[in-house]
């Protein structure tokens, strides 16, 4: 590798966008996992979070899921959605948010599940239609409209006013 190779990664500026990751995990009957975390009880997630840098946003996913849950081979199988919010406030970014799709959690899977109580300190199973009352809104917003027009769905979500603008695949 030579020194024009090795580029380094540029930082985030202050007009950056954060990018997140998450995989939406079924079990057999095809409920979702779901997540509380430590900071807010009143919110679930899927398991995910930042993308670091250099780093995919599939690698991410995968990787958050493995440390929030203890569970291995929970690589990312196909986008689902991926969507962009922008800045609620000026101390914020906006942010691209991907949720990808995973393989089936078998019940040792859900036997075997440890939490990284440091983030997140409970998980459900629910269904899909339960799942997404559980789920922050816009969350919620990203898998329905994904549901209605299929994977690798993308969404522009306006948090404060709710209004969505979608383009189709």
């Amino acid at each position: 590798m030579t020194s024009a190779d090795a580029r380094p990664v540029p930082e985030q500026g202050p007009y950056g966008c954060a990018v997140t990751a998450h995989l939406l995990a079924l079990d057999e009957v095809g409920r979702w996992l779901i997540l509380r975390t430590t900071s807010d009880h009143s919110r679930w997630q899927l398991p995910g979070g930042r993308v670091r840098r250099g780093e995919s946003p599939a690698a991410a996913a995968t990787r958050e899921a493995r440390e929030e849950t203890g569970l291995l081979g929970m690589q990312t199988r196909r986008l689902i959605t991926v969507a962009w919010i922008p800045a609620s406030s000026p101390a914020r970014h906006d942010r691209l948010a991907f949720v990808f799709a995973t393989r089936t959690l078998l019940p040792e899977d859900l036997a075997a599940l440890t939490l990284q109580t440091e983030e997140v300190d409970d998980w459900l199973l629910l269904p899909a239609q339960h799942a997404s009352t559980w789920l922050h809104p816009l969350v919620a917003e990203r898998l329905t409209e994904a549901g209605r027009h299929g994977p690798g769905h993308y969404i522009d979500q306006d948090p404060a006013s709710r209004r969505e603008r979608t383009l189709m695949p």
